[in-house]
Protein backbone atom coordinates (compact mmCIF):
# COMPACT_ATOMS: atom_id res chain seq x y z
CA UNK A 1 0.00 0.00 0.00
CA UNK A 2 1.39 3.20 -1.05
CA UNK A 3 2.12 6.11 1.37
CA UNK A 4 -0.89 8.15 -0.45
CA UNK A 5 -3.08 5.20 0.05
CA UNK A 6 -2.37 4.84 3.96
CA UNK A 7 -3.51 8.49 3.99
CA UNK A 8 -6.63 7.95 2.58
CA UNK A 9 -7.38 5.31 4.78
CA UNK A 10 -6.12 6.48 7.84
CA UNK A 11 -8.23 9.47 6.81
CA UNK A 12 -11.14 7.96 6.09
CA UNK A 13 -11.09 5.87 9.48
CA UNK A 14 -11.30 8.96 11.59
CA UNK A 15 -14.31 10.26 9.40
CA UNK A 16 -12.19 13.48 8.08
CA UNK A 17 -12.72 15.10 4.82
CA UNK A 18 -9.67 16.48 2.80
CA UNK A 19 -10.30 19.90 3.98
CA UNK A 20 -10.62 19.35 7.53
CA UNK A 21 -7.03 17.25 7.65
CA UNK A 22 -5.85 20.03 5.87
CA UNK A 23 -6.98 22.72 7.63
CA UNK A 24 -5.70 20.94 10.88
CA UNK A 25 -2.34 20.73 8.97
CA UNK A 26 -2.78 24.54 8.06
CA UNK A 27 -2.23 23.83 4.42
CA UNK A 28 -4.57 23.53 1.20
CA UNK A 29 -7.33 20.92 0.46
CA UNK A 30 -5.54 20.24 -3.01
CA UNK A 31 -1.66 19.39 -1.02
CA UNK A 32 -4.19 16.77 0.59
CA UNK A 33 -5.46 15.80 -2.84
CA UNK A 34 -2.11 15.43 -4.04
CA UNK A 35 -0.44 13.18 -1.52
CA UNK A 36 -3.19 10.69 -1.50
CA UNK A 37 -2.70 10.39 -4.92
CA UNK A 38 0.95 10.20 -4.46
CA UNK A 39 1.50 12.90 -7.39
CA UNK A 40 3.10 14.43 -4.27
CA UNK A 41 4.66 13.59 -1.29
CA UNK A 42 4.34 15.32 2.21
CA UNK A 43 7.38 16.96 3.78
CA UNK A 44 8.76 15.48 7.29
CA UNK A 45 7.31 17.72 9.66
CA UNK A 46 4.42 16.78 7.57
CA UNK A 47 4.59 13.59 7.99
CA UNK A 48 5.23 13.36 11.44
CA UNK A 49 2.27 16.05 12.33
CA UNK A 50 0.06 13.38 9.89
CA UNK A 51 1.65 10.51 12.02
CA UNK A 52 0.35 12.16 15.84
CA UNK A 53 -3.08 13.17 14.12
CA UNK A 54 -3.85 9.87 12.78
CA UNK A 55 -2.22 8.05 16.34
CA UNK A 56 -0.08 6.32 14.35
CA UNK A 57 4.31 5.51 14.25
CA UNK A 58 5.69 6.90 11.04
CA UNK A 59 6.49 3.30 10.11
CA UNK A 60 2.77 2.52 10.32
CA UNK A 61 1.92 5.59 8.15
CA UNK A 62 4.39 5.26 5.47
CA UNK A 63 4.50 1.74 4.96
CA UNK A 64 0.92 0.42 5.90
CA UNK A 65 -1.17 -0.75 8.72
CA UNK A 66 0.17 -4.02 9.41
CA UNK A 67 4.09 -2.15 10.56
CA UNK A 68 4.76 -1.11 14.04
CA UNK A 69 1.32 -2.03 15.60
CA UNK A 70 3.06 -2.40 19.31
CA UNK A 71 4.20 1.33 18.81
CA UNK A 72 0.92 2.27 18.07
CA UNK A 73 -0.93 2.41 21.03
CA UNK A 74 0.70 5.15 22.61
CA UNK A 75 1.34 7.42 19.60
CA UNK A 76 -2.50 7.25 19.42
CA UNK A 77 -2.62 8.32 23.38
CA UNK A 78 -0.60 10.93 22.71
CA UNK A 79 -2.31 12.30 19.50
CA UNK A 80 -5.79 12.03 21.08
CA UNK A 81 -4.81 13.63 24.53
CA UNK A 82 -2.70 17.00 22.46
CA UNK A 83 -5.00 17.61 19.47
CA UNK A 84 -8.79 16.47 19.21
CA UNK A 85 -8.77 16.70 15.14
CA UNK A 86 -12.18 15.70 14.62
CA UNK A 87 -13.46 18.84 16.54
CA UNK A 88 -10.83 21.52 15.66
CA UNK A 89 -12.44 22.04 12.13
CA UNK A 90 -15.97 22.02 13.15
CA UNK A 91 -15.13 24.35 15.96
CA UNK A 92 -13.10 26.85 13.95
CA UNK A 93 -15.94 27.08 11.37
CA UNK A 94 -18.63 27.37 14.54
CA UNK A 95 -16.56 30.41 16.25
CA UNK A 96 -16.37 32.24 12.52
CA UNK A 97 -20.66 31.33 12.34
CA UNK A 98 -20.80 33.43 15.71
CA UNK A 99 -18.25 35.88 14.82
CA UNK A 100 -19.88 36.60 11.55
CA UNK A 101 -23.32 36.59 13.23
CA UNK A 102 -22.37 39.04 16.13
CA UNK A 103 -20.61 41.29 13.40
CA UNK A 104 -23.68 41.45 11.05
CA UNK A 105 -26.30 42.06 13.83
CA UNK A 106 -24.00 45.04 15.41
CA UNK A 107 -23.89 46.27 11.82
CA UNK A 108 -27.29 46.37 11.53
CA UNK A 109 -28.05 48.13 14.90
CA UNK A 110 -25.56 51.03 14.71
CA UNK A 111 -27.76 51.75 10.86
CA UNK A 112 -31.00 51.52 12.67
CA UNK A 113 -29.45 54.01 15.39
CA UNK A 114 -28.10 56.16 13.31
CA UNK A 115 -31.86 56.02 11.34
CA UNK A 116 -33.38 56.58 14.13
CA UNK A 117 -31.55 59.24 16.43
CA UNK A 118 -29.91 60.83 13.53
CA UNK A 119 -32.60 60.01 9.98
CA UNK A 120 -29.36 58.86 7.97
CA UNK A 121 -29.67 55.52 6.90
CA UNK A 122 -26.46 56.11 4.32
CA UNK A 123 -24.38 57.51 7.11
CA UNK A 124 -25.01 54.60 9.18
CA UNK A 125 -24.53 52.47 6.67
CA UNK A 126 -20.94 53.95 5.70
CA UNK A 127 -20.32 53.78 9.87
CA UNK A 128 -21.26 50.27 9.90
CA UNK A 129 -19.68 49.17 6.65
CA UNK A 130 -16.60 47.47 8.70
CA UNK A 131 -19.25 45.24 10.86
CA UNK A 132 -21.03 44.15 7.46
CA UNK A 133 -17.42 43.44 5.54
CA UNK A 134 -16.39 41.36 8.63
CA UNK A 135 -19.41 39.68 8.97
CA UNK A 136 -19.58 38.58 5.34
CA UNK A 137 -16.15 37.38 5.27
CA UNK A 138 -16.11 34.92 8.66
CA UNK A 139 -19.06 33.27 6.82
CA UNK A 140 -17.49 33.07 3.50
CA UNK A 141 -13.81 32.16 4.40
CA UNK A 142 -12.52 29.23 5.84
CA UNK A 143 -8.76 29.96 6.97
CA UNK A 144 -7.48 33.38 8.36
CA UNK A 145 -10.47 35.08 8.51
CA UNK A 146 -8.97 36.99 11.60
CA UNK A 147 -6.39 38.01 9.29
CA UNK A 148 -8.78 39.10 6.10
CA UNK A 149 -10.95 41.07 8.69
CA UNK A 150 -7.70 43.01 9.83
CA UNK A 151 -7.30 43.93 6.26
CA UNK A 152 -10.87 45.17 5.40
CA UNK A 153 -10.74 47.02 8.57
CA UNK A 154 -7.79 48.99 7.88
CA UNK A 155 -8.79 50.02 4.34
CA UNK A 156 -11.83 51.01 5.71
CA UNK A 157 -10.41 53.35 8.32
CA UNK A 158 -8.08 54.09 5.02
CA UNK A 159 -10.85 55.12 2.97
CA UNK A 160 -12.29 57.12 5.12
CA UNK A 161 -8.75 59.38 6.48
CA UNK A 162 -8.51 59.84 2.73
CA UNK A 163 -11.59 61.22 1.97
CA UNK A 164 -12.14 63.33 5.12
CA UNK A 165 -9.11 64.73 5.98
CA UNK A 166 -7.43 64.19 2.88
CA UNK A 167 -4.30 62.25 4.21
CA UNK A 168 -2.76 59.04 3.26
CA UNK A 169 0.37 56.84 4.27
CA UNK A 170 2.40 58.91 1.28
CA UNK A 171 1.88 62.07 3.46
CA UNK A 172 5.13 60.74 5.45
CA UNK A 173 7.72 61.54 2.64
CA UNK A 174 6.91 65.18 3.57
CA UNK A 175 7.99 64.77 7.17
CA UNK A 176 11.25 66.66 6.74
CA UNK A 177 9.83 69.71 5.15
CA UNK A 178 6.48 69.72 7.35
CA UNK A 179 5.75 72.66 9.52
CA UNK A 180 3.66 73.96 12.31
CA UNK A 181 1.60 75.59 9.98
CA UNK A 182 0.68 72.48 8.39
CA UNK A 183 -0.67 70.83 11.36
CA UNK A 184 1.47 68.09 13.39
CA UNK A 185 -1.54 66.08 13.88
CA UNK A 186 -1.74 65.81 10.56
CA UNK A 187 1.51 64.34 9.80
CA UNK A 188 1.57 61.97 13.41
CA UNK A 189 -2.28 60.51 11.73
CA UNK A 190 -0.47 59.60 8.17
CA UNK A 191 2.63 58.18 10.25
CA UNK A 192 -0.48 56.04 12.32
CA UNK A 193 -1.45 54.77 8.32
CA UNK A 194 1.93 54.00 7.68
CA UNK A 195 2.62 51.84 11.11
CA UNK A 196 -0.18 50.01 10.78
CA UNK A 197 -0.36 48.91 7.27
CA UNK A 198 3.60 47.55 8.04
CA UNK A 199 1.76 45.94 10.75
CA UNK A 200 -0.54 44.29 8.73
CA UNK A 201 1.87 43.26 6.05
CA UNK A 202 3.95 41.44 8.85
CA UNK A 203 0.93 39.98 10.24
CA UNK A 204 0.32 38.43 6.54
CA UNK A 205 4.08 37.13 6.28
CA UNK A 206 3.92 35.21 9.47
CA UNK A 207 0.01 33.98 8.60
CA UNK A 208 1.70 32.29 6.09
CA UNK A 209 5.11 31.10 7.91
CA UNK A 210 4.46 27.49 6.82
CA UNK A 211 3.80 27.84 2.79
CA UNK A 212 7.21 26.78 1.10
CA UNK A 213 7.19 26.96 -2.59
CA UNK A 214 9.95 24.90 -4.84
CA UNK A 215 12.16 27.53 -6.70
CA UNK A 216 10.85 26.47 -9.80
CA UNK A 217 12.27 28.93 -12.77
CA UNK A 218 8.63 29.26 -13.47
CA UNK A 219 8.09 30.28 -10.19
CA UNK A 220 11.19 32.85 -10.01
CA UNK A 221 10.28 34.38 -13.32
CA UNK A 222 7.01 35.60 -11.90
CA UNK A 223 8.42 36.74 -8.80
CA UNK A 224 11.02 38.46 -10.77
CA UNK A 225 7.97 39.93 -13.18
CA UNK A 226 5.95 41.00 -10.06
CA UNK A 227 8.40 43.16 -8.60
CA UNK A 228 9.61 44.90 -11.48
CA UNK A 229 5.80 45.63 -12.31
CA UNK A 230 5.41 46.41 -8.27
CA UNK A 231 8.22 48.78 -8.41
CA UNK A 232 9.17 50.10 -11.94
CA UNK A 233 6.08 49.26 -14.69
CA UNK A 234 3.43 50.54 -12.15
CA UNK A 235 5.23 53.52 -11.34
CA UNK A 236 6.13 54.32 -15.22
CA UNK A 237 2.68 53.63 -16.17
CA UNK A 238 0.91 56.10 -13.46
CA UNK A 239 3.09 58.88 -14.41
CA UNK A 240 3.50 58.78 -17.99
CA UNK A 241 0.33 57.27 -18.94
CA UNK A 242 -2.17 57.84 -16.57
CA UNK A 243 -1.48 61.55 -15.08
CA UNK A 244 -0.83 62.59 -18.45
CA UNK A 245 -4.56 61.68 -19.19
CA UNK A 246 -5.95 64.01 -17.09
CA UNK A 247 -3.98 67.36 -16.60
CA UNK A 248 -7.02 69.19 -15.90
CA UNK A 249 -7.83 67.29 -12.54
CA UNK A 250 -4.13 67.43 -11.59
CA UNK A 251 -4.63 71.25 -12.15
CA UNK A 252 -8.60 71.46 -10.07
CA UNK A 253 -7.19 68.58 -7.31
CA UNK A 254 -9.86 67.50 -5.22
CA UNK A 255 -10.95 64.41 -3.16
CA UNK A 256 -13.70 63.42 -5.78
CA UNK A 257 -11.65 63.90 -9.37
CA UNK A 258 -10.80 60.90 -11.73
CA UNK A 259 -7.73 61.28 -10.77
CA UNK A 260 -8.10 61.01 -7.13
CA UNK A 261 -10.32 57.91 -7.34
CA UNK A 262 -7.35 55.93 -9.81
CA UNK A 263 -4.25 57.38 -7.41
CA UNK A 264 -5.99 55.25 -4.58
CA UNK A 265 -7.02 51.88 -6.50
CA UNK A 266 -3.13 52.57 -7.53
CA UNK A 267 -2.11 52.50 -4.35
CA UNK A 268 -4.00 49.59 -3.05
CA UNK A 269 -2.94 47.26 -6.02
CA UNK A 270 0.50 47.83 -5.14
CA UNK A 271 -0.15 47.20 -1.73
CA UNK A 272 -1.63 43.69 -2.51
CA UNK A 273 1.37 42.90 -5.04
CA UNK A 274 4.03 43.55 -2.67
CA UNK A 275 2.14 41.31 -0.24
CA UNK A 276 1.42 38.76 -2.18
CA UNK A 277 4.89 38.86 -3.95
CA UNK A 278 6.85 39.20 0.14
CA UNK A 279 4.89 35.89 0.94
CA UNK A 280 5.51 34.12 -2.16
CA UNK A 281 9.45 35.14 -1.99
CA UNK A 282 9.62 34.21 1.68
CA UNK A 283 8.12 30.52 0.88
CA UNK A 284 10.38 30.56 -2.11
CA UNK A 285 13.41 30.98 0.32
CA UNK A 286 12.62 29.08 2.92
CA UNK A 287 12.20 26.20 0.45
CA UNK A 288 15.75 26.64 -1.05
CA UNK A 289 17.00 26.92 2.25
CA UNK A 290 15.49 23.58 3.28
CA UNK A 291 16.99 22.14 0.23
CA UNK A 292 20.15 23.32 0.84
CA UNK A 293 20.26 22.31 4.61
CA UNK A 294 19.34 18.98 3.85
CA UNK A 295 22.47 19.00 0.88
CA UNK A 296 24.85 19.79 3.29
CA UNK A 297 23.38 17.02 5.99
CA UNK A 298 23.89 14.38 2.70
CA UNK A 299 27.00 15.75 1.93
CA UNK A 300 28.37 15.52 5.85
CA UNK A 301 26.48 11.67 5.81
Amino acid sequence: MTLGANIARLRTQKNWSQGDLADALDISRQSVSKWETDTSIPELDKLLKLAELFGVTLDELVCGENAAKASSAPAAQAASASFPPQQAAPQRKERCTVAGTVLLCTGAVISILCLLLVGDLLAGLLLASPFFICGIICFAVKRRAGLFCGWAVYLCLDLYLRFATGLSWTTIFMTPIWTAQMNYMRLFIAWVQFLVMLVMIICTVCSYRTLKLPAAKKEVSWLVAGWLAAFVLLPLLMRYGIMPLWTKDLHNYSQFSPYYFIGILYDYVRLALVTVLLVRTLAVWRRKREEKKADRNAAVK
